[in-house]
């Protein structure tokens, strides 16, 4: 689990400086947003994880028996793809660097009977 951890800290911060150089070379505004930048990079994976989020994940979506609208992905995770991207991505990545490392620190609890 510690390796997962670390292995997402690695690719949320390579995401996170990546997000901070197109930033800085930016001539048209300071700072882009999540959303964005998942449309640069792949438009077609966006469109197509709203459609398996909202059809198949979200509640109201999946069980037709609720009557309810699905609330998942909008307001949830649109909201969320207009954060800014460089910082979430930054701390998301030494929230996970953190993470694996407790768990690198953590003693196993292994009872031995004799």
């Amino acid at each position: 689990m510690k390796y997962v951890s670390m292995l997402f800290a690695i690719i949320l911060g390579a995401l996170g400086f990546a997000a901070t150089y197109k930033d800085v070379m930016a001539d048209d505004r300071p700072w882009h947003v999540i959303g964005e930048v998942w449309f640069a990079w792949a438009p077609s994976s966006l469109q197509v994880t709203e459609a398996i989020v909202s059809r198949y994940i979200d509640p109201c979506g999946a069980i037709v028996a609720l009557g309810c609208e699905p609330f998942l992905w909008h307001p949830i995770i649109s909201t969320m793809l207009n954060w800014y991207a460089a910082p979430i991505f930054l701390l998301s990545g030494l929230g996970f660097a953190l993470l694996g490392r407790w768990l690198g620190k953590r003693k196993p609890k292994i009872k031995v009977k004799a």
